[in-house]
């Protein structure tokens, strides 16, 4: 039986002048956990809209629990047998009440008795983690903790169909793993779960994937069995790996330059001829579920202008942060950190949500004082000097949604002290290079989540700035955006020297920086790069093998109950030992496996284990 079913769907904006769903057809089964995926604005978000029956379908067929969605006295009747979250930290959610009084507050609207009210409320508190914090009003959360708690006043009543808009966007690694288990335990108790990502990870945990690309399907399918690209996948490294970069693009669309590894899909016989004479290692890999997302999407290339050269040269020492403390009333958000950024590198800071990252941020701007401690940015110790040496953007994108792309640029640029006319030639000059072009009359509050990352990007280099503050500069953005993102980064560091300190809870972006600082509970716990931290880890948590079995939530609880280091891992269990590890081993647990293979040490590994402690 199918919970939900579309065919040719098609949804329109603006009087049928935008499409966003154009001819989708699909088919969600009881107990499924279909994922949908793909570029913004390729219609995910309006399809879980329609299906939830909070969006109105313009043309073809689509059906929940049978019934139309855009008939509303017939749907009204079923309403009840699911649940939408939309997507946003804490959309769904009262600020100004605490975690105990959003509960109570939903199961009220969901009509359940005293009884099942405390009963439920009482597990999800437990099994959330949210029990300490029961009485903190729901705006005070952190990010992972907002979610959970959105996550728990949809799941109330049980519903039989949840639908999840991006439920993990913004949050650190950690609470993504813990969400995904309070998922996997309701699935598994029978409930259907429909829901979009931007973690092409999450993607592989689902039952089913639909790849959608300009609201249509690209690809769908179980997730182990859509893995095949149209060209082979090569990985090249070597001295010359720069300009076997610059040369693939001339016959792929999808290269990507990570800590001296090159990866692409495209024909052999192009490759071959390409990188002859070139200095590099070439090997033929298997296919990811990114490779057959960027294949099918394709990557753009960037190119920075001279404009964004620094005007003024640094130190070499261009961030000095010593012994800083920062303090909130009785509370202490940053715990004497202390490391130096060097000229030109890209520094990376990361912990779980609420950790002091975007408290520290702000403190080495001038924006917050620090209690204690010393910070020198670009040779200077005073905020007023520093503000024309630095570009930032904040968190919650720097941006006046009720303006224009234009007028946005204009007035961050006279913020930075820019003349006027200076920035409005500049920004017709340099808009191109940002793709930003065709959307310089739109106003901001109507762009695709990616499109305003590259505006917010722009206005933070219109003066030429030295140094870069980037407070989670990619959030919900796409695989694709991403890399156009840090292909600008890369490119502002190695040819201009442009420093740049980024947060991130993206830890595959990790490895675009040259070394990253890892915060917990206010303090620094892990720094260095990330081949460093990823063989400290090793060390101390023995080799890493990835399982593969029928029931991956069930190996995961056995793997941990016998002592080992498990964690979900796609459909599969990631595992670490410090011994051998047999097939028989295994089986020596109660697990049946499919396959049992080493894998590597990656910094979301790290992530977990250095914060999690």
């Amino acid at each position: 039986m199918n919970v939900v079913e579309a065919r040719e769907l098609y949804i329109t904006y603006r009087k049928g002048r935008v499409v966003a769903v154009n001819g989708l057809s699909f088919a969600v089964p009881k107990g499924a956990v279909f994922i949908f995926i793909g570029p913004d604005g390729a219609g995910k978000s309006s399809t879980l809209k329609a299906v939830a029956g909070v969006l109105t379908y313009n043309g073809g067929s689509l059906r929940t629990f049978g019934v139309d969605p855009n008939n509303d006295r017939a749907f009204s009747r079923i309403r009840e047998r699911l649940s939408f979250m939309p997507q946003g930290l804490g959309h769904n959610l009262y600020k100004r009440l605490s975690v105990l009084e959003n509960l109570r507050l939903f199961a009220e609207l969901y009509g359940l008795s005293k009884k099942e009210r405390e009963e439920r409320i009482e597990l999800l508190l437990k099994v959330t983690g949210l029990e300490p914090f029961k009485g903190r009003l729901a705006g005070h959360l952190s990010g992972g903790m907002m979610q959970k708690l959105s996550l728990a006043c949809v799941l109330l009543h049980r519903p039989e169909l949840l639908i999840l808009d991006e439920p993990t966007t913004g949050v650190d690694p950690i609470s993504r793993r813990e969400i995904w288990r309070l998922l996997y335990r309701y699935n598994r108790d029978g409930m259907t779960i429909l829901l979009s990502t931007s973690y092409l990870d999450e993607a592989e945990r689902g039952t089913a994937l639909l790849l959608m690309n300009r609201g249509e399907a690209v690809v769908s399918g179980e997730p182990e069995r859509v893995v095949k690209t149209r060209y082979p996948v090569f990985e090249a490294r070597g001295p010359d790996v720069e300009k076997a970069y610059s040369v693939v693009w001339s016959f792929s669309n999808n290269p990507r330059l990570k800590r001296g590894r090159l990866r692409f899909t495209a024909p052999k016989e192009r490759v071959e001829e390409g990188l002859r004479g070139l200095n590099v290692e070439l090997r033929e890999v298997e296919p990811t579920l990114e490779d057959l997302f960027v294949e099918k999407v394709g990557l753009k290339r960037v190119e920075i202008p001279d404009d964004f050269k620094p005007s003024a040269e640094i130190p070499e020492e261009a961030v000095v942060v010593d012994s800083v403390v920062k303090k909130f009333g009785s509370f202490t958000a940053v715990k004497g950190v202390s490391f130096t950024v060097k000229r030109g590198e890209i520094f990376g800071l990361l912990g779980p949500n609420g950790a002091g990252k975007t408290t520290l941020i702000k403190t080495i701007l001038g924006l917050y004082r620090p209690n204690a401690g010393r910070i020198v940015v670009a040779g200077s110790s005073e905020p007023s000097k520093i503000k024309r040496l630095v570009g930032y953007t904040s968190q919650k994108f720097s941006l006046y949604s009720d303006l224009t792309v234009f007028e946005n640029l204009v007035y961050w640029g006279n913020a930075y002290g820019l003349a006027p006319k200076v920035v409005k030639a500049l920004v017709e000059k340099t808009a191109s290079y940002f793709g930003l072009d065709d959307y310089l009359g739109e106003l901001v509050e109507n762009l695709p989540l990616g499109v305003k990352q590259r505006v917010s990007l722009l206005s933070a280099l219109l003066h030429s700035p030295s140094v870069l503050f980037l407070d989670e500069p990619t959030s919900g953005v796409d695989p694709a955006e991403r890399d156009a993102f840090w292909q600008a980064i890369r490119l502002l560091s190695r040819r201009f020297g442009v420093t740049a300190i980024v947060t991130t809870h993206y830890m595959d972006e990790a490895e675009y920086c040259d070394r990253v600082a890892l915060m917990s509970r206010g303090e620094l716990v892990a720094l260095g790069s990330p081949e460093e931290l990823e063989q400290e880890v090793e060390r101390e948590l023995g080799k890493p093998f990835l399982l593969s079995c029928k029931d991956p939530f069930e190996a995961e609880e056995r793997l941990v109950a016998a002592g080992y280091r498990a964690t979900l891992y796609g459909r599969k269990v990631k595992f670490f030992s410090a011994e051998k590890v047999t097939p028989e081993k295994i089986r020596s647990l109660g697990i049946e496996p499919y396959s049992l293979k080493p894998s590597a040490v990656t910094m979301e590994d790290v992530f977990v284990f250095k914060a999690g402690r």
